[in-house]
């Protein structure tokens, strides 16, 4: 192996190639994992093939690990990719967004009123279809403000009992939601 990565840093004979070979079950089992928004697997598997030829470039012959070396580098490389993706849909688009008085200035405009409109038909439909017990609890304790423990005091039921029925109701509406 250090012989073949010689050759490649030295580009003789095809040796990346040989390399990339070697590696691309690897590459193309780590790409499945990953699922991030702008990038397809075909996308994936170069950034994988890219590593590997990095991997090649950075190796210090003689360290007789050059396996494990671009296994790790294959599935870093991966994870940062992934990390600055997700850093570029954190970013703020607008510095003034940050502002909390300019925040107080924002007015809402139709396109803000239609979406909230339609998110909140979808939630009065949504709790239709819950039980009514259900729907008392969660009326409860997020309009009237009662903690578990009220709710639980004004019934024989337990506050474990109330828990587990609050965090059921809210598993259905996530799931019509």
């Amino acid at each position: 192996m250090e012989e073949l990565v010689g050759d490649a840093k030295n580009k003789i004979n095809g040796a990346t190639e040989k390399l990339l070979e070697k590696f691309k079950y690897l590459i193309f089992k780590e790409a499945s994992r990953y699922h991030i928004p702008g990038f397809e697997i075909t996308d994936l598997i170069q950034h994988g093939n890219l590593s590997v030829i990095k991997a090649i470039a950075l190796y210090k012959l003689g360290s007789n690990s050059f396996n494990g070396y671009c296994i790790n580098a294959i599935r870093m490389n991966y994870k940062a990719l992934l990390k600055r993706e997700i850093k570029h849909f954190r970013e703020v688009p607008n510095n003034d967004m940050l502002d909390l008085d300019a925040a107080d200035k924002y007015e809402f405009t139709l396109e803000d009123e239609v979406i909230a409109y339609e998110e909140v038909k979808k939630l009065y439909v949504s709790l239709e279809t819950l039980e009514p017990y259900e729907r008392t609890i969660l009326e409860r304790f997020y309009i009237q403000g009662h903690s578990l423990g009220e709710i639980a005091c004004d019934s024989d039921k337990s506050y474990h009992y109330f828990a587990r029925i609050k965090k059921k109701a809210l598993k259905k509406l996530k799931a019509l939601m």
